[in-house]
């Protein structure tokens, strides 16, 4: 992985901005635990940063872009947005994401919707998807992780979003 991130500069300063807002951000997190979070909460990402375990060089890792997540309810939200995808391709998606199982700040659960922009499935067009999310949400700053599994038509891939809560 750290070769794949050297060849791609852009990857490199989007660790780096990861890297120092967790590394400057820790206490804050850990203050904000304590905290009852709003069951409103309005979210919004840059993209995310992928790695695909099976063939890490093949692949586009800094997946750019601009996303929103609307949580309406402590377990559920909705997840909408566009970003540059692993195989060079832009992508749009809209979701549902349930996540009935929540310890403190974390939840875990089942982002279910469309997307588009992969030419192996579906020649590119919009297909249903289903992902396991899990989230952190702290007050001000949280993270998604997601697990995509190998199928015939999809290489596996870690997946790792940033966000920001804007109310």
């Amino acid at each position: 992985m750290v070769s794949a991130i050297l060849r791609h500069p852009g990857v490199l300063v989007q660790c780096a901005l990861s890297a120092a807002l967790a590394c400057t951000s820790g206490t804050t997190w850990a203050q904000e635990a304590t905290e009852e979070p709003s069951p409103n909460a309005l979210w919004v990402n840059m993209g995310a940063l992928t790695y695909h375990p099976e063939n890490p060089n093949a692949f586009n890792g800094n997946n750019r872009g601009f996303g929103v997540e609307y949580r309406f309810r402590p377990d559920a939200s909705v997840i909408v947005g566009t970003y540059y995808n692993s195989v060079y391709r832009d992508t749009n998606y809209a979701a549902v994401n349930w996540q009935p199982l929540q310890w403190g700040d974390w939840k875990l659960g089942l982002a279910m919707g469309v997307i588009n922009g992969y030419p192996a499935v579906e020649n590119g067009g919009y297909f249903p998807a289903a992902l396991p999310m899990l989230s952190y949400e702290g007050r001000r700053f949280g993270a998604n992780f997601s697990v995509i599994p190998s199928l015939p038509q999809v290489d596996a891939a870690l997946v790792f979003q940033l966000k920001l809560r804007l109310n």
